[in-house]
């Protein structure tokens, strides 16, 4: 298959499907490729090799229904690689770290639980106004990625990739979901070792949730982070 003949797939994969899935594009496109191949090899030109294929997968709209679907599976996958990631933080190989990371936020926890209560220290509508940044954020994130389809313009390949969105509403997640709980028991009225003791299962658990992202983060995309030859 020459040059020309590939690029021929990828054009018909990306502008007249109109696929935005990176990863799902590079599996499709290898797969019509070798499908073509094996037509081409029985006396049948591209064109006639490439429209077979087509009829084979169903059209474009089936094709486009196959993206959607191969991003669900796709999504479901990267969340238990995460979540395995998680796991993985109680190994042998990472304890040390992690009772260091843990060891650190619980007296850390302890310290602003018992000498000042963290609603002192970090105002509450700095708290706020975090969150309701990350949620702008988010939001215009998933609008782009869901209006994909519709507006002519965002039908680009890979404007967001499965990998980084889920990469971004997960930190987004983590982020919120801390800073909520933490105003919670800010304003709960309890003994203020019971809230100290709060605040470490909270820090604790967040710090080690942080960790498997970072991890997650250099799995999933490592050419942006540094390493050393």
């Amino acid at each position: 298959m020459t040059h020309s003949q590939h690029s021929g797939i990828v054009t018909f994969l990306t502008q007249k499907c109109q696929l935005i899935e990176t990863a799902f594009i590079e599996e499709m496109t290898d797969h019509f490729v070798a499908s073509v191949e094996a037509r081409m090899t029985d006396s049948l030109s591209f064109e006639e090799a490439l429209r077979q294929t087509i009829d084979d997968f169903g059209g474009q709209k089936k094709i486009q229904k196959m993206e959607w679907c191969y991003r669900k599976v796709f999504l479901k996958s990267l969340l238990r690689d995460w979540w395995a990631l998680v796991k993985s933080q109680f190994s042998k190989t990472k304890r040390l770290r992690m009772l260091t990371v843990v060891g650190l936020t619980t007296f850390l926890s302890f310290y602003f639980g018992l000498m000042a209560d963290f609603e002192g220290v970090i105002e509450r509508n700095i708290l706020w106004t975090s969150i309701q940044g990350g949620s702008v954020f988010s939001v215009i994130l998933l609008t782009l990625f869901l209006l994909q389809r519709i507006i002519p313009q965002f039908k680009k390949v890979g404007i967001v990739r499965t990998p980084r969105l889920l990469r971004t509403v997960l930190s987004y997640l983590l982020f919120a979901g801390a800073l909520l709980l933490c105003i919670g028991i800010s304003s709960l009225e309890m003994p203020m070792l019971l809230k100290a003791l709060s605040y470490s299962i909270l820090w604790s658990t967040s710090a080690v949730l942080l960790m498997a992202y970072l991890e997650y983060s250099m799995k999933t995309d490592p050419d942006s982070w540094y390493q050393t030859q």
